[in-house]
């Protein structure tokens, strides 16, 4: 209990918090549309086949330690106040070292700004109370998202029984 007490505390730190559950995803493409639609045809979440015929979601996974915010020379790539890694393109010269930084390759070039780009967590739809396209039309509910603690404790309650359904067919 001590272990999920300190992951919860460690939670509360970070705010708001995005997390696919691949166990639960279909790779249905929902996200990735939704995405597209909301941000003129590029989407910031994105299907990648995995193997052949095995596709999941990727994007930005908003590290608690992001490198990209500690690659950028312009302090463009910034945390805004619900945890969100978004870049500030006023102050972004397009040098791309937030994609070099990035374990993901997440960050891109925009053709037509030339600065970085990448997923905000629908940083438009927060300012007016509302949460993440992908999270709220992901129709098998892989996309979380909400208070940290709370995302936290549905991801351990979800990995639980999963332990449990394993040893309930199993007969252990």
């Amino acid at each position: 209990m001590g272990e999920v007490n300190s992951n919860i505390s460690a939670a509360k730190a970070f705010g708001y918090l995005r997390v696919i559950d691949y166990d639960k995803c279909m790779a249905c493409g929902t996200c990735e549309a939704v995405c597209s639609f909301l941000h003129s045809g590029t989407a910031y979440i994105k299907l990648f086949e995995v193997s052949k015929g095995f596709s999941r979601p990727i994007s930005c996974f908003h590290c608690r330690k992001a490198p990209c915010i500690h690659a950028c020379p312009t302090g463009a790539m910034r945390r805004d106040d619900d945890g969100a890694v978004h870049v500030e393109e006023s102050k972004c010269i397009g040098c791309l070292a937030c994609l070099a930084a990035c374990p993901f390759g997440i960050p891109s070039l925009s053709s037509v700004t030339k600065t970085a780009v990448k997923c905000d967590l629908c940083k438009d739809l927060r300012e007016h109370g509302l949460e993440p396209a992908c999270y709220v039309m992901c129709p098998s509910e892989a996309i979380l998202y909400g208070k940290a603690e709370n995302v936290v404790e549905l991801l351990q309650k979800r990995s639980l029984a999963k332990v449990i359904g394993l040893r309930y067919e199993l007969g252990t």
